[in-house]
């Protein structure tokens, strides 16, 4: 993307991943990419941070060896069998050949998924305007009641941004006043549930903070962050996970610590949306044989979103996916799922961060003449918005029945109305994010029928009016590299379960696809 704040790919990790390029995968299959070089050229005392797999039987015992050792224990979650680890490069090569080690990742550095924008010609449509092209005209849902944790560099408050709770991952989890040191929390957090630029005014917003106030963090600080989530969503209320971050993927999903910590969140309950990342045509896409989506937007269950750009106008006819929006298949998954609005949003800013400082040219004027707003674009946003209409799906769906709305019906409403864009179909996923059309679907769930049909509605009508224009929806759910048409949306399936891994082989109907 334009003038990127931070490098999704950094420095170091794109070199590792260059020169490990020639390496086979079959050759080293307990290491990700990102630790091949290491293991065969790192000087044996360089510090190496590693996230430990081990089996159930081994976690022990290769705890204490590795304490004995000298080695730095950051972090350790028995009950999945995991350890993050600082230890020397030497140490590589014997924890590969170690039975008890199931695989190693690199503790790899995750950055925002969002940049400054380049100044348009024209100004950023408001927030109006913006829930105009998403078909929120009139009156619309506020999200009132649902719990968005945003897992990103803190969240500034103000007038008309509120936080419900915070807690800090950069300073081991603790809890603490709400504070944005770098400024892309907040802005994301205001394109969610800011009263002034926001989707969904109404949501109560948990910050979860696992970035500094240069944008970066590490993959273990997010993977305990989600953690937390999916162990307090209850006491919190959280009902949705906004990660607009990510790093360049060096391994298949299944073995990706940080892909497995969304796929456990979704089996939770939680909905978790994801950044696709803003990496397309940077030198990764080349030699990590996975596409150019960054991790964690690889995790099959997650609502994974591009960037569109709607050109400042309401129309969704002119849309296109930014160039920078990141998109590609791994292990059959193709992704993202949908494309929503992230070029040139304005949200709320932190006036104390490193952004505000660094980019003067980037601040916008509130109604009140006072530079209180930055604009952005990136995926970061393009989640964000998405988190918000999410949030407005689940209001919505409250409201008719007290079944629970599931991860995967989620994205199948999101899918199935989405609106298909000019270009690269790879690049949005099932289509533009169509909010209107995804709250149609949501507002005709009811209690199911003895025969699994929604009781409460007949079927919705496929299409939507958007400033005086009638668009038909895509209709279409891509489950993996399988291309769903047709109704099945409108029936309960076993697919729809939270159970259900998104993109395996799963019943539908009585048709098995």
């Amino acid at each position: 993307m334009q003038h990127l704040l931070r490098a999704v790919v950094t420095g170091a990790v794109l070199a590792i991943a260059v020169e490990a390029a020639a390496a086979p995968p079959a050759q080293r299959p307990k290491l990700d990419r990102a630790l091949w070089h290491a293991a065969d050229h790192a000087r044996d005392a360089d510090p190496v941070g590693v996230i430990i797999t081990t089996e159930v039987y081994g976690f022990a015992a290769l705890r204490a060896r590795l304490a004995l050792h000298g080695d730095r224990i950051v972090d350790e979650q028995p009950q999945l069998s995991v350890l993050t680890v600082l230890l020397h490069a030497a140490d590589l090569q014997v924890l590969e050949s170690d039975v008890s080690v199931r695989h190693l990742s690199a503790n790899a550095i995750v950055n925002a998924a969002g940049g400054s924008a380049r100044p348009a010609a024209e100004s950023n449509p408001a927030r109006r305007a913006l829930l105009d092209t998403l078909g929120l005209t009139g009156p619309v849902a506020s999200g009132r009641g649902v719990g968005v944790a945003v897992i990103d560099s803190g969240i500034q408050p103000a007038a008309d941004l509120t936080v419900d709770d915070f807690y800090d991952f950069t300073r081991g989890g603790q809890r603490s006043e709400p504070y944005d040191d770098y400024g892309h929390g907040t802005h994301v957090s205001g394109l969610i549930g800011g009263r002034s630029s926001g989707v969904a005014r109404g949501v109560r917003l948990v910050g979860l903070k696992v970035l500094d106030d240069h944008g970066q963090g590490r993959v273990s600080d997010v993977v305990r962050a989600i953690e937390f989530a999916v162990a307090n969503r209850r006491r919190l209320r959280i009902d949705v996970l906004n990660l607009s971050l990510g790093h360049p993927t060096t391994e298949p999903p299944q073995d990706d610590p940080l892909v497995q910590a969304v796929e456990r969140a979704t089996r939770a309950g939680l909905i978790v949306v994801v950044s696709a990342g803003n990496a397309h045509g940077a030198a990764v896409e080349a030699t990590s044989g996975f596409g150019d989506v960054t991790s964690p937007g690889t995790a099959p269950s997650a609502i994974t979103v591009g960037a569109l750009d709607t050109h400042a106008t309401v129309s969704r006819s002119d849309d296109t996916v930014a160039g920078y929006s990141s998109r590609g298949s791994s292990d059959g998954i193709q992704k993202p799922d949908v494309a929503a609005p992230g070029a040139n949003l304005v949200s709320n800013a932190a006036r104390e961060s490193w952004l505000y400082a660094e980019y003067p040219d980037r601040r916008v004027e509130d109604a009140e003449g006072a530079n209180r707003l930055f604009r952005l674009s990136g995926t970061s946003m393009a989640a964000a918005v998405t988190s918000g209409v999410v949030s407005l799906l689940i209001e919505e769906h409250r409201r008719n029945t007290s079944e629970t709305l599931t991860p995967n019906l989620v994205k199948a409403f999101l899918q199935f109305s989405a609106l298909p864009v000019n270009g690269d179909a790879a690049a949005s996923g099932a289509g533009a994010l169509n909010a209107a059309g995804a709250l149609e679907l949501a507002a005709s769930r009811g209690p199911a029928g003895a025969a699994g049909e929604w009781a409460a509605r007949l079927v919705v009508p496929p299409f939507t009016a958007i400033g005086g224009t009638q668009y038909v929806w895509g209709q279409t759910v891509i489950w993996g590299t399988t291309v769903i048409w047709g109704n099945a949306v409108y029936v309960d399936e076993p697919a729809w379960s939270s159970s259900a891994v998104w993109g395996q082989t799963v019943i539908w109907g009585t048709a098995v696809r």
